[in-house]
């Protein structure tokens, strides 16, 4: 019965999830082909490409020319964290927070064992990936790949979504919040992204066999784990099976604790607040709730910037650099100068992501607390609906510009000691990445009095579909119209130079108007449960 209530509970969330997944590996399949039809302009892309390790951080490991390792070194990385995040999403929503609403009191009471609503969570979640794994395969499969390196892409998907899966419901035993959940497990995904990024783009090239030897850092990592498979080159099933032993030890371990814990316990407590509380408004209300999250997502800002620095760093100062890829950076990129700050700006350009979701996760708050009903104990008071709406947008501005800052300090105090120059230009590059980010301040704000109750899954679904344009649009061969949908393509290329912020002023335009109407709506409509 606990897995038939998952079941009819997540119908449209996983479905959503594993459909959305497919037609990224169906369109990256297909785009590919006809982009990059021929092995000759596909080798030249990989010359490139191992010559210029910003594009390994932001795509993968290379492993040869041929169609289906081309597909595999461009699209593996966003299908794992696609399955990550949504193992993720998932476990966090039938757990803690469950938990934390009281949910899960009610079958408590019922005669079932304490550890068996995180059992049933587990199957369903298993099972998801195991669909995705499917999902993926035939994607690849309908794009014209052969059937063995499907299979085996397929299956390197699922493992790295069951592995977060596991390490979610881990996490939901010590969480003391859903949030706190959601945020810790998002934090790991990104671990795990930068561990991969670092051992690729630090690895030992090979250009007679279009390929790099990954550093250790990459082994590290699940999607790591995946990519060395080598789906399409030269099938390994091996590294799967740490990822298979990582599930298996993780969610024991979460068995174990679950059937101990008390309901409600955690092993990271949440610090209780004042006795006489001095919140005054509900500004003050929205800054209160998330503060916390803000300072996780200035950590992980922090170090992205710090690693976008240092690797550039690395690399530029790199002597064993074969001399036939130094050839191939002077003749496209114009250097190694030319190819720090395309590094730096690749890098810092995923701090822009995390910017984004940082300011629509707090104003997704406002949310949570209609929802949960707080929202009506607020506006009790003497506070209008739309000072309270209000409230989270500015505090979700406020994470945005932050994250974006903290990327662009960090990656020029990265440069202090070694090359002073790029200090300021790597601050320019964090503060190129605000406009785009406070946009979906203001479309999560206008979701939020438009669509109240999906709330939650059309603002993340935006953010996903503007990566998605924003990085494969040109390999999708959309029209430069739906590419330009995405305010992520606006973004002024910082520190590479020739920069234009004209579109960065006419997205922060397109935000005051968003959070303005969104103003006006809230003024008109009633708050909904």
């Amino acid at each position: 019965m606990l897995i038939l209530a998952r079941l009819r509970r997540e119908r449209i969330q996983l479905p959503i999830w594993i459909l959305a997944t497919a037609l990224l590996a169906l369109a990256s399949s297909a785009g590919v082909q006809t982009e990059y039809e021929t092995e000759a302009a596909r080798e030249q892309v990989l010359a490139l490409a191992i010559a210029t390790p910003s594009l390994l951080v932001l795509r993968g490991l290379p492993d040869g020319a041929s169609l289906g390792a081309f597909v595999y070194f461009q699209v593996f990385t966003y299908l794992a964290i696609m399955a990550a995040l949504m193992s993720t999403f998932f476990v966090t929503r039938n757990t803690r927070a469950d938990e934390e609403r009281g949910a899960l009191e009610l079958v408590a009471a019922s005669p079932v064992r304490r550890w068996a609503p995180l059992a049933a969570t587990i199957a369903v979640g298993a099972a998801a990936n195991v669909l995705l794994g499917m999902a993926v395969t035939l994607g690849m499969l309908a794009g014209g790949l052969p059937a063995t390196g499907c299979l085996v892409a397929g299956l390197a998907v699922a493992s790295v979504g069951l592995v977060f899966l596991a390490l979610g419901a881990l996490v939901a035993q010590v969480a003391p919040t859903g949030r706190a959940a959601n945020g810790i497990t998002a934090a790991l995904v990104g671990l795990a992204f930068m561990l991969r990024a670092i051992g690729d783009a630090t690895g030992t090239p090979r250009l007679d066999a279009l390929t790099v030897e990954s550093a250790w850092p990459s082994w590290l990592s699940p999607i790591g784990w995946g990519q060395h498979v080598f789906a399409f080159s030269r099938p390994d099933l091996a590294p799967l099976l740490l990822a298979l032993a990582l599930a298996v030890v993780a969610s024991g371990l979460a068995l174990a604790l679950q059937s101990r814990r008390d309901l409600g316990a955690s092993a990271l407590r949440s610090r209780p607040g004042r006795a006489m509380g001095t919140i005054r408004t509900g500004l003050g209300l929205a800054w209160r709730e998330q503060w916390p999250s803000l300072i996780g997502w200035l950590i992980g800002a922090a170090v992205t910037g710090l690693l976008a620095g240092r690797l550039a760093l690395a690399i530029a100062g790199a002597e064993d650099v074969a001399r036939s890829i130094q050839e191939l950076m002077d003749r496209y990129m114009g250097g190694t100068g030319q190819l720090t700050d395309l590094l730096v700006a690749a890098v810092v350009g995923i701090a822009g992501i995390l910017a984004a979701a940082a300011g629509a996760q707090a104003v997704m708050r406002a949310r949570s607390e209609e929802a949960d009903g707080r929202a009506e104990l607020v506006l009790a008071a003497p506070a209008s609906r739309t000072r309270w709406l209000l409230g989270y947008v500015l505090v979700g501005a406020v994470s945005a510009a932050s994250v974006g800052l903290v990327a662009g300090i960090a990656a020029g105090l990265s440069f202090v000691a070694d090359d002073p120059d790029r200090v300021w230009s790597s601050i320019a590059a964090g503060v190129a990445q605000v406009p785009a980010a406070l946009t979906f301040v203001a479309l999560t704000a206008l979701v939020l009095v438009l669509l109240p109750r999906l709330t939650i899954v059309v603002a993340w679904a935006l953010l996903a579909l503007a990566f998605v344009l924003g990085q494969f649009g040109g390999l999708l061969q959309l029209p430069e119209g739906v590419r330009d949908l995405s305010p992520f393509t606006h973004t002024p290329e910082v520190p590479v130079g020739g920069a234009d912020w004209s579109a960065a002023w006419v997205l922060l335009a397109i935000t005051a108007v968003g959070i303005a109407l969104a103003a006006v709506v809230m003024r008109r409509r009633e708050l909904t449960v």
